[in-house]
């Protein structure tokens, strides 16, 4: 559907569709009447859903003349906001009116065509939002990956601050800006047209505060910075205040837009983290005897049949059973792992009866690093039966060991093999602190490595002493992670290889770090461990 200017208040009428009633435009009304007003969650469901929760859902739906619109159909959150909505709109007329005042006043969004209330005694039960679809359009986030000029990139981000500063000096306040609610439309990032949707949160009034700026600057650099580093968001900041802004308080406002930003995101890591605890469409509760969680890739079967696989492993002691240890028992059956969690003594059991949840950890760990696009074993199930604890994952076994690999990629006297090795886990480490990532037992027998592709790719596994943080992994945390994979990886990488890959971590780390200080707190470490010299060890 092409955009065209907003129509004059003189082409808006009421209209009334049992049990809705509110108001549409003129030049769309045939078309409505026709096709959506009569039924309008049921035409939604027959378009393309394109988000649904308990509350509203959103969908394409197509009309005459190969047109589409956009709809959304809302409903009544509880008591709360039914009592509630006898002194405020719906969040449906709420969008429609600042859709209405944002194009009047040259900031582009689509263009609103109806809404609609359906009341009883003044309490609302539902409404619904019909609006231009733009077809065509990707998130910023999206535009931001496409292989263009590193100049057009940045040209398209200066675009989208200038658009938010230009929202916010006009009283607008998104409530709910992120990538995903700026859609831009084909062509280099100077000359991308720009739209702002999904306003059924927004306020307007008066130009916002430095509070309210910083907290919707926060939430939309959080929602970009995969692809928007630290470096780079200072400028959008300063890009943001304008040249009129002293180096002190664009400082200065950087750091609150910050803080704001890694809040949202250590949030946003504990959603996603419980999600795998709770029933929905990609997991559930029902883990047949006892309690627990299970993702739906795993059928309840299959589970069944993996737990007897374990039992008999353990009894014959096959070589199914991948280790044997003091604090537990791991078992290989193709496709999964089944790790079962023992207390080792006393203590152990006290700390089982206290915090009986504790290993589920590993579960939930790998679960988040998915969501942070780390590649770690899959969570498949956890659970609790007849007093044992089992935690079962994607089988990675396929996947060389680290300390294995590097073991026989040095002694293979191949150089060009032996430095993209160096090269590849040096970034991929630093790129994991960087990102706050930290593993508390980063030894070569716990990273997997697919060296079958032009670079390789890591994979960690036993994730339940994994922490992820808003901000760098401190340094503490990363001198015992260098020991740790100091000490497991053999002698055959030489002390001016491990220098090399060192000097390659710190810039993937993005850090200047003194190699001296570094070598000595990691030997101070050393020194309380056992290190390996020929045959890596568990």
């Amino acid at each position: 559907m092409s955009r065209i200017a907003m129509p004059s208040s003189g082409s808006v009428r009421d209209f009334e569709a049992p049990p809705y009633r509110g108001l549409l435009e003129r030049d769309v009304e045939r078309v409505l009447l026709a096709e959506l007003l009569a039924a309008p969650e049921a035409r939604a469901r027959a378009g393309r859903i394109l988000s649904e929760n308990r509350y509203r859902v959103t969908s394409r739906v197509p009309v005459r003349e190969g047109r589409a619109l956009l709809v959304k159909v809302h409903r009544a959150r509880g008591l709360g906001e039914r009592l509630l909505s006898w002194f405020k709109p719906s969040r449906a007329r709420t969008e429609w009116a600042i859709a209405r005042h944002l194009a009047a006043i040259g900031i582009p969004v689509p263009r609103p065509f109806a809404y609609g209330e359906a009341r009883t005694a003044g309490t609302l039960s539902g409404a619904f939002f019909v609006g231009e679809f733009l077809d065509g359009v990707k998130r910023l986030d999206e535009a931001l990956c496409e292989d263009q000029p590193r100049a057009k990139q940045r040209a398209l981000l200066r675009r989208a601050v200038g658009l938010i500063r230009a929202m916010h000096d006009r009283g607008f306040d998104h409530r709910d800006l992120h990538a995903g609610n700026i859609l831009v439309k084909p062509g280099p990032g100077d000359v991308r047209a720009m739209t702002i949707v999904d306003l059924h949160r927004a306020r307007m009034g008066a130009p916002l505060g430095r509070a309210r700026r910083a907290a919707a600057l926060g939430k939309w650099l959080h929602s970009i910075q995969d692809q928007v580093h630290a470096g780079a968001r200072l400028r959008l900041v300063g890009a943001y205040l304008g040249e009129g802004a002293s180096r002190d308080v664009r400082r200065a406002f950087y750091a609150r837009v910050e803080r704001v930003r890694r809040r949202i995101h250590t949030r946003w890591l504990a959603s996603r983290a419980k999600r795998c605890f709770k029933e929905s469409t990609s997991y559930t509760r029902d883990v047949g005897a006892g309690r627990g969680y299970r993702s739906r890739r795993l059928t309840l079967e299959r589970l069944e049949d993996a737990l007897r696989e374990h039992e008999t492993a353990l009894a014959l002691d096959d070589a199914r059973v991948a280790k044997r240890g003091r604090k537990g028992l791991v078992t290989v059956h193709g496709d999964l792992v089944v790790k079962e969690t023992i207390p080792a003594d006393w203590l152990g059991r006290l700390k089982d009866r206290l915090a009986p949840d504790r290993h589920r950890h590993a579960y939930g760990n790998a679960h988040r690093l998915a969501f942070l696009g780390v590649h770690a074993a899959q969570p498949l199930a956890y659970l609790r039966r007849r007093g044992r604890v089992f935690s079962l994952f994607t089988d990675l076994s396929a996947y060389a060991r680290l300390d294995l690999l590097a073991r026989d990629t040095f002694r293979s006297g191949d150089p060009d093999s032996a430095r993209s090795l160096l090269r590849d886990s040096a970034d991929w480490l630093g790129t994991l602190h960087r990102r706050g990532v930290y593993h508390g037992d980063l030894k070569g027998v716990n990273v997997r490595v697919d060296a079958s592709g032009a670079r390789h790719v890591f994979w960690l596994i036993d994730t339940d002493r994994v922490l992820v943080g808003g901000r760098p992994v401190a340094e503490r945390r990363r001198i015992k992670n260098l020991a740790q994979l100091a000490a497991s990886i053999p002698r055959d990488v030489t002390r001016t290889d491990r220098l090399r890959w060192f000097r390659r971590y710190q810039a993937a780390l993005g850090l200047v770090l003194d190699e001296r200080a570094v070598a000595r707190a990691v030997a101070g470490e050393l020194a309380q461990k056992i290190v390996v010299v020929d045959e890596p060890i568990e």
